[in-house]
């Protein structure tokens, strides 16, 4: 998910770190967009999955869901390398640091990280078929995930909307 906004020239007396700054919370506004998508795409199915009385479907349903899932792990990824290497610290750079606010960032990053981690390697470890309380079980971290990512999302939008 490589989204890659150009920088424009700064208008006449508009300062070139401000216009990056501004660039900077684009792109991130545009990969929120498509993450959240993703991550609802994926609660959707998560919902499916917990639901399904049919067992052969909750089966097919939760193979679908891996993949879509180890996709959403790609771009969210991808999107997080870039915040850390360039988003953030040019926001602390540009505005002051906030340690306190990046720190808790990160700590619910690597909380939701680990709950869809923890679903993909417990899918892997378990043999198919699975059964619906299993299905049910391993389901449940997805759904932490998307609570956490979620608000994660919202909360960084609002301070995206101030700096902007």
């Amino acid at each position: 998910m490589k989204l890659h906004i150009p920088i424009e020239s700064p208008m006449p007396g508009a300062d070139i770190r401000e216009v990056r700054l501004e660039t900077c919370i684009t792109r991130a506004k545009q990969e929120h967009d498509l993450l959240k998508e993703e991550l609802q795409d994926i609660f959707e199915q998560a919902c499916i999955v917990r639901s399904g009385v049919d067992e052969s479907r909750l089966n097919r349903e939760i193979v679908e869901l891996n993949e879509n899932v180890k996709h959403f792990m790609k771009d969210w990824n991808e999107h997080t390398l870039w915040e850390e290497s360039e988003l953030f610290p040019y926001a602390a750079w540009l505005l002051g640091s906030e340690p306190d606010l990046y720190a808790l960032m990160e700590q619910e990053y690597e909380l939701a990280d680990r709950s869809i981690r923890e679903f993909v390697q417990t899918l892997e470890r378990t043999s198919l078929p699975i059964g619906r309380e299993e299905a049910c079980r391993m389901t449940s971290y997805l759904i932490q995930a998307y609570a956490i990512l979620k608000n994660r999302f919202k909360e960084e939008e609002e301070i995206m909307l101030e700096l902007s």
